[in-house]
């Protein structure tokens, strides 16, 4: 197990009860965390956050984006590690529909 690494030059935009944040980007055996004030959450495919009530709005990654078995996103350095599917990587970078 390593620790929390910032990824450098990467940001996400999460809304926290309504409200739209910007936090950085943080890996840990190439899984994706946000690094909110109380400390690190979890980012997974779907948008959604291990944190109740947080869910993430946009984020930046240069790259492909990844998936895990359990639909947490990930580097395609964490064990069993698939492309996200294109229409779910759309929503969370912004990229316009093809």
């Amino acid at each position: 197990m390593g620790f929390f690494k910032q990824v450098d030059g990467e940001a996400a935009i999460v809304i926290i009860n309504g409200v739209f944040k910007q936090v950085d980007l943080y890996e840990r055996d190439g899984n994706l965390y946000a690094k909110t004030a109380g400390g690190f959450v979890r980012l997974m495919a779907d948008g959604s956050t291990s944190k109740a009530k947080m869910s993430l709005n946009y984020m930046s990654w240069n790259g492909a984006l990844m998936r895990d078995s359990m639909g947490r996103l990930c580097t395609s350095a964490a064990p069993g590690a698939q492309p996200l599917e294109a229409p779910k990587a759309q929503l969370l970078l912004g990229a316009p529909a093809e």
